[in-house]
């Protein structure tokens, strides 16, 4: 009796236990099933471009998915069919080039690193990991060497001459500081600690590796290409090319980014000295690489259980990354500055470490440097730091002093970009906050003006009601065309598992700086740009790795289930990588719904010398050819009026964009009817020469545009060139 009593009992207090795990795997199974109807849902409408293949030819279907034809045609190159187009002198080309560009690149990265790791010395954080010690030293020395190059600037020497000395100058004091860490038996161990790390590693996460080791490749072989982006070749070269003729910072009226904070362009201003312009590339191409060494720390941290390949391999996939990595913007520099920022802070929040206080005002310094939408991150930071450190001691002063600290140490680092341009425009921030501060002189920015930029920020994105910002995640996602960019489907197929598998624990500060930042970049004081959303994606990336290790989770250790999911996510992050790009065209009609901000063509030919220098510019900036003429055969007091854009950095004359502020009194402002006060002001500004896009001349007709009608070019033009795109007139002077 005795014995059945206990074991009643026994039963009495297992039973419940039973229960309660047994009810976990059905919830986990529903969750699961609720996933698997999400995923059913997203994926076959953002790979809609994928269908047609069922329904035509496969040859006619890789012809006409522009992204496979490339690759197909890039494939048969190498396989040896256009072999005979090789030339000695291409070649010699390609690699002179790509040479110079790897010492003058490296030459600055491993300055930055040399200086930077003098700089972690004396924080003594002995508690770091190598691979925090690897971001922060890099952070810190590239950050250094921008500021010393913004100072000599506002001495009058940023010449190359002055640059090479002073990259010369730093590798040197660093030999003397580190000639103890610099001796060889140190390098050796160095060296057989990789190589041990790297047989531990081997085992696991071959495919994504291998992913990633791909990606990385691609944004490599994009970097050594000579520079065709319209940014890039805008401002984040020309504008360091000037500085460098200049000796002293350029303020050009007619030009609204020459008072942007000019941080990470000034490095490349450094790697034009040292390489060329390919240096300059390779030089925000290394942010790919670091940042995704920011990714496997973030996750190995925070996230243990998850796979940190996973998580890189999803950062480094995603096709506005990727084409970051191959072109002279900034992005992806601000998303390296912007990551170290963020998670300094949540060290600080738990270490409770000055010093880790000080690596977060400094690396959110430079990242306001770098771009003013650092600002959004200042706030987050600031407010979540007030709040942990207000819940932790209860009191003002203890929640507020390390709140200024942050402020006004990392504001140091751009105030002297706010004063420039506060002396020249009256606006700290211009163009931005026109409204609040305005700016001056008239032909700088107008009401007018003010009104162009609102209205090309909008053709990004939807218009702002309370239903697209609901329907954000998923607009942002299958409509990438419409914000210029694509991040791929991972992310919102991932994402929604950390609402089904909500846990009380520290993804909360990840997804609120997430939240919190797609807020205010989603606010009217931004702008639906995609590519704005890159401080985020390394904390996407990892957020979604750990929602896939739910997902592996719930699938209960059955090996098949697993199998399966792990492959299919391996197939779609393969998906992200080019040729496959067209495939996310899924609002793709004909000529309209195309991808911008990724790479639609990898360009191996220009880079191995199969195709010249000279060919691959005319091939892919369209006004290539025309300025080439230009340089070559126009004085150098020639002064054009151009109807070309995104050209800068290969124009060497001066020249007026048809849409500057000072360019309106004989653009939109002259109208048909009013060609003699068009003549006059084109006279006064002494415009010599006018370069047309041909494809828009027939629309500046149709609107009334003065300078472009027929009459005025048959009675007061001068045909100088003309190709299939371009065509430049030489105004005649009046008797």
């Amino acid at each position: 009796m005795k014995q059945d009593l206990s074991a009643r009992q026994g039963m009495t207090a297992i039973h419940p236990v039973r229960m309660i795990q047994s009810a976990g795997h059905l919830l986990a199974r529903y969750r699961f099933v609720a996933w698997i109807a999400w995923a059913g849902i997203l994926l076959p409408v953002y790979y809609k471009q994928i269908f047609p293949i069922f329904a035509m030819p496969l040859q006619e279907w890789i012809d006409d998915n522009y992204s496979l034809y490339a690759f197909r045609e890039m494939f048969l190159t190498l396989a040896g069919a256009g072999i005979s187009g090789w030339s000695l002198a291409t070649v010699g080309e390609a690699f002179t080039r790509m040479g110079m560009a790897l010492l003058g690149a490296g030459a600055i990265c491993l300055t930055a690193f040399m200086v930077g790791r003098i700089l972690w010395s004396y924080l003594r954080l002995h508690s770091a990991t190598r691979i925090e010690r690897i971001l922060y030293q890099s952070a810190l020395g590239f950050a250094l060497i921008s500021q010393l190059l913004l100072g000599l600037a506002f001495a009058g020497i940023f010449r190359p001459t002055a640059v090479v000395i002073l990259i010369g100058l730093l590798m040197g004091i660093s030999v003397i500081f580190l000639r103890a860490e610099l001796s060889i038996p140190v390098w050796r161990q160095r060296l057989a600690q990789l190589a041990v790390d790297g047989r531990r590693l081997a085992g696991q996460d071959r495919i994504l590796k291998g992913i990633v080791a791909l990606a990385l490749t691609i944004g490599l072989i994009g970097a050594l290409a000579p520079e065709t982006e319209f940014d890039a070749l805008w401002y984040h070269l020309w504008l360091p090319k000037l500085w460098l003729e200049a000796g002293r910072p350029v303020d050009l009226v007619t030009e609204y980014v020459s008072l942007y904070p000019l941080g990470w362009d000034l490095l490349f201003g450094a790697g034009m000295v040292m390489g060329g312009p390919v240096a300059a590339k390779l030089l925000h191409f290394i942010t790919l690489p670091l940042t995704a060494l920011f990714v496997l720390q973030l996750s190995r941290r925070f996230f243990p259980r998850a796979s940190s390949w996973l998580a890189v391999a999803l950062f480094v996939s995603a096709p506005t990354v990727l084409w970051q990595a191959t072109t002279t913007y900034i992005d992806l520099a601000l998303a390296f500055y912007v990551g170290l920022a963020v998670y300094a802070a949540v060290r600080y929040v738990q270490a409770q470490k000055w010093q880790w206080l000080a690596l977060a005002a400094v690396t959110l310094g430079f990242a306001l440097v770098i771009k003013h939408l650092a600002l959004f991150v200042l706030v987050l930071i600031a407010l979540a730091l007030f709040f942990y450190r207000w819940r932790q001691h209860r009191r003002w002063l203890a929640a507020l002093v390390p709140v200024v600290i942050l402020g006004s140490v990392s504001l140091l680092f751009p105030l002297p970009y706010y004063i420039r341009a506060w002396l020249a425009a009256g606006n700290p921030f211009f163009p931005d906050l026109y409204g609040i501060f305005g700016a001056f002189p008239a032909e700088r920015w107008s009401a007018i003006t003010e009104y162009g930029l609102s209205e090309f920020k909008s053709r990004f994105g939807y218009p702002l009601t309370a239903s697209t910002l609901l329907a954000l995640p998923w607009t942002m996602t299958v409509d990438g065309a419409r914000f210029g960019g694509a991040l791929g489907p991972l992310f919102l197929l991932l994402m929604p598992v950390l609402i089904l598998w909500w846990r009380n624990d520290q993804r909360r500060p990840l997804l609120a700086f997430v939240v919190g930042y797609i807020a205010l970049w989603s606010s009217p004081v931004s702008s639906f740009q995609l590519r704005f959303l890159l401080p985020i994606v390394a904390f996407l990336a990892v957020l979604a790795a750990e929602g896939y290790r739910a997902l592996a989770d719930a699938t209960g250790a059955v090996q098949w289930r697993t199998r399966i999911l792990g492959w299919g996510m391996a197939a779609l992050i393969f998906l992200n990588l080019p040729p496959f790009l067209s495939l996310h065209e899924n609002a793709r009609v004909e000529w309209d719904g195309w991808l911008t901000h990724v790479i639609h063509e990898i360009p191996l030919g220009v880079v191995i010398g199969f195709e010249s220098e000279e060919s691959y510019l005319q091939r892919t900036v369209p006004s290539y050819r025309a300025w080439q003429f230009i340089n070559a055969q126009l004085p150098v007091d020639a002064h054009i009026l151009t109807f070309s854009s995104g050209d800068h950095f290969y124009s060497e004359r001066k020249r007026l964009s048809d849409d500057s502020t000072m360019a309106r009194p004989v653009t939109w402002g002259a109208p048909q009817g009013k060609e003699d006060q068009a003549l006059a002001t084109l006279q006064r500004m002494g415009i010599s020469h006018i370069l047309f896009d041909k494809r828009l001349l027939a629309r500046y007709r149709a609107d009334t545009f003065a300078i472009a009608g027929s009459d005025f070019i048959d009675q007061w033009y001068v045909l100088e060139y003309e190709d299939h795109r371009f065509v430049l007139y030489r105004l005649q002077e009046t008797p």
